[in-house]
């Protein structure tokens, strides 16, 4: 029972919504059985218990029906009760997540097919009164707005001319909803091209890009913030629409859910993250990171990277490389224990050590980092990568030649098995060759040496490009 569908389910809830789960239980519409009640009540009381075994079927059981023998049967349709109650919450709570435009909406629409034209229609305006009284102004907001010109169109449609505005009205709505849709699927295609190497083919992107530049949609928060975003990624010279799109993120904060928010920023994040590990120039690099520190700061004020309480273990650890990139040794050691509680439990010690390791290897403090990594576990092909470049350096700089030739061995082993690493594979498999002529070319030869300092400074996918210089 510890791991069933149901107690991971109720994992997933915030107080707010176990009291409203609680409420929905309690009434004969949704459930008809006390023990469906008790056993909620049971379960949340024991979710964050240590002990795996207060949750067993036959400890519930007891508690359930004390004095009963146990009935594996019983217990079984009760859970399956609960967790079939529960879900028609989850289906209820989405449906009254739109807000009042979209319940008006649907009401006036079941008004209308009853005859009662009158009704519908106050009900109607009282929708699109909502809509426009609502502060974002986001792709469902204009499917929304599509949706009520469109029931307005069916409900006038006997009178002509009110009936041709509304269907203007209408079909407007429908193309901006499409043009926001496909410039966000394109922005998303490209960030999954870039790491994954996935071949992702949007249709009629051409079209759309023509039709929003001609109609001058970009004003529009919905379809600008992805038009900036997709040219900042597209662009030869995207440094210009990279500061359009940030304008426009802070111009329109307020336009849109923090859900949506926080995918906004991310994508910028992973927009300025493919320029560090892209560009040569060290002024560039230092621009781009200063970016990322600046959204991950910003972000972090306006708390959109946290989501139901958590912080995701991959943000925290994103979130400290951009400081150390800035060596905020400081700043980053503070957020990593400020931080810490809020990154998702089953992840959060070896996340904590993993990116304690960084911070003491960046200062540098080798002892203290070999010791963290050997103590955290990697499920991440990211966190991997990061700690075989970690000890790369640590048993160059320290001359543990064996160690890092084995390393290297397996580090390119590693990377030529995965499929998932995009761009970042080049990257490495750079480091490692780069690395391995380092060690065979002898500081006695400076002509040599020099050459391969041409070499690094020409490489234009490259981890580690300013460390490799040094050691030259």
């Amino acid at each position: 029972m510890h791991d069933s569908r149901l107690v991971e389910m109720l994992r997933t809830l915030s107080p707010a919504e176990i009291k409203e789960l609680d409420k929905w239980l309690r009434s004969p519409f949704a459930n008809q059985r006390e023990e469906v009640v008790r056993l909620f009540g049971y379960l949340v009381d024991k979710l964050d218990s240590a002990k795996a075994a207060a949750l067993k079927k036959e400890v519930v059981h007891k508690k359930l029906f004390p004095g009963e023998a146990f009935d594996e049967k019983r217990m079984a349709y009760t859970m399956s009760r609960l967790n079939l109650a529960a879900q028609s919450w989850l289906v209820f709570a989405e449906q009254q997540s739109g807000g009042e435009a979209a319940y008006r909406l649907q009401l006036a629409k079941a008004l209308r097919k009853r005859g009662l034209e009158q009704q519908s229609e106050r009900e109607l305006r009282l929708a699109e009164a909502a809509l426009q009284a609502q502060p974002h102004r986001n792709m469902d907001f204009h499917q929304l707005s599509h949706q009520l010109h469109l029931e307005r169109y069916e409900s006038s449609a006997s009178r002509q001319r009110t009936a041709a505005r509304s269907f203007q009205e209408w079909s407007d709505e429908e193309s901006i909803v499409f043009a926001a849709k496909k410039l966000k699927q394109a922005s998303t295609a490209h960030l999954h091209k870039a790491i994954s190497e996935a071949n992702l083919q949007i249709d009629f992107l051409e079209e759309v890009l023509a039709f929003v530049e001609q109609r001058q949609l970009m004003n529009l928060p919905a379809v600008g913030i992805y038009y900036l975003g997709y040219k900042a990624m597209t662009e030869e010279e995207p440094g210009a629409w990279f500061g359009q799109l940030r304008e426009a993120m802070r111009r329109h904060f307020q336009q849109f859910p923090k859900a949506e928010m926080r995918d906004i920023y991310l994508l910028a994040v992973n927009y300025c993250i493919r320029q560090i590990n892209t560009r040569q120039q060290g002024e560039e690099q230092v621009f781009f990171l200063r970016q990322v520190f600046d959204l991950y700061t910003e972000g972090l004020d306006n708390e959109v990277f946290i989501e139901n309480g958590v912080l995701s273990r991959f943000t925290y650890k994103n979130i400290a490389n951009a400081g150390l990139g800035l060596k905020a040794f400081d700043w980053v050691e503070a957020f990593l224990h400020q931080y810490k509680e809020k990154v998702e439990a089953p992840h959060r010690e070896s996340a904590y050590l993993f990116n304690l390791a960084s911070l003491y290897f960046r200062k540098p403090d080798y002892d203290r980092a070999l010791e963290l990594l050997t103590r955290a576990e990697f499920d991440d092909v990211l966190h991997n990568l990061d700690a075989r470049r970690m000890l790369l350096r640590i048993y160059f700089d320290r001359g543990e030649l064996d160690a890092l030739e084995s390393l290297l061995d397996s580090f390119t082993i590693f990377l030529r098995r995965r499929k998932d690493v995009g761009y970042l594979r080049q990257n490495y498999l750079n480091l490692i060759r780069f690395t391995k002529k380092l060690l065979q070319t002898p500081a006695s030869e400076r002509a040599a040496r020099e050459k391969l300092r041409s070499e690094i400074m020409d490489c234009k996918a490259l981890a580690e490009r300013e460390w490799l210089l040094g050691r030259i």
